[in-house]
């Protein structure tokens, strides 16, 4: 929080808003040979014993196509996800044998059930007029009680403003505001709202998203989002009366929502350092299964997009010989990019 606020420091937003970045992300890997591909939800992996080994050879789609890997499959799911999809892969119970496979998936259970999880978000998306509002309005806002542990529920909230920085993010008139509880909301709370769905399931079952035509979940959801709406008024005092105004846009969300369309397990964030220590003990790019390798926030060194962007490059690194590795730092070094 000190270094985000101190004099001099800088909080970088990409122009053109968070859509920019994924669109780079498409045009280096189809400029590069690659192909995305859209609504094809992995269920499963293949998973095979080969020389008393464990091994991944591809996934299998919710459609049930199958898709065998060249060297093998990278995933980014968080790990309990990754276990969830792991456990659908094997055998039915009756017929499983303690094989290599299973003692391999048992090994990223024990794994995930030991790593600590962070709580989950409450979310404000606002569409709001931008008139009489003051020209030099700040764009990143952070309110919380001192008095409180900054980890309490819903004391830090986080505000951002993008159009301060971009205005084409929003019609002419118009601000974007975003406003977030920063991974203190209890997802125990919205246990009794939900069936029993985990991350890996289809967030776009009848099933899945029956909470929300459940009118406690309205009262709870408008509960929830008060301590966002006091924050935002600290900044923009009279933003419950321009939000009725025309062309407005409110939309709340919660931890449902975030599990439902993130498909982050219960919610969460990602991984919290292990009770009574401050920094993370993750696990790197490799598995105990052969061709199976993983990236994302619960693996090191962690959550935010600069640690999962890391581990996505140590995933990449571990699947290439050390001359092509080699041949990217002197590239990088050329730009100035690399020390």
């Amino acid at each position: 929080m000190s270094d985000l606020h101190k004099p001099g420091a800088v909080l970088d937003y990409p122009m053109g808003g968070m859509g920019s970045l994924a669109n780079a992300l498409v045009s280096g890997l189809e400029r590069h040979g690659g192909q995305i591909a859209l609504n094809s939800r992995v269920d499963k992996l293949l998973l095979k014993e080969k020389d008393g080994k464990a091994v991944c050879e591809g996934v299998v789609l919710s459609n049930g196509k199958k898709i065998y890997a060249r060297k093998g499959v990278v995933s980014n799911a968080p790990i309990w996800n990754m276990v969830t999809m792991l456990q659908n892969s094997l055998p039915l119970e009756e017929t499983r044998s303690i094989d290599a496979v299973t003692e391999a998936v048992n090994k990223i259970k024990k794994t995930a059930d030991e790593m600590e999880m962070t709580g989950s978000f409450m979310h404000l998306h606002l569409g709001i007029p931008s008139d009489n509002l003051p020209d030099d309005l700040e764009c990143h806002h952070s309110i919380l009680n001192f008095d409180e542990d900054v980890t309490a529920p819903q004391n830090l909230v986080i505000i951002s403003i993008p159009t301060v920085f971009d205005p084409s993010l929003a019609p002419p008139g118009y601000h974007i505001v975003h406003a977030y509880t920063a991974a203190s909301e209890d997802f125990a709370e919205w246990d009794s709202l939900v069936n029993d769905i985990d991350g890996a399931s289809s967030p776009s079952t009848s099933k899945a998203r029956s909470y929300n035509k459940n009118p406690e979940y309205e009262a709870l959801k408008a509960e929830k989002s008060e301590a966002l709406w006091k924050a935002v008024e600290c900044v923009i005092p009279d933003v419950r009366k321009r939000v009725k105004e025309p062309g407005s846009i409110e939309l709340i969300a919660t931890p449902l929502t975030h599990r439902r369309y993130n498909l982050r397990h219960r919610g969460t964030y990602g991984p919290a350092p292990p009770e009574g220590k401050d920094v993370w003990e993750l696990v790197g790019s490799t598995t105990p299964i052969d061709g199976l390798l993983a990236c994302g926030d619960t693996c090191f060194p962690g959550i935010g997009l600069p640690g999962v962007a890391a581990s996505g490059t140590i995933a990449a690194n571990t699947m290439v010989n050390v001359g092509k590795q080699l041949e990217l730092m002197n590239e990088l070094k050329e730009k100035g990019a690399l020390q």
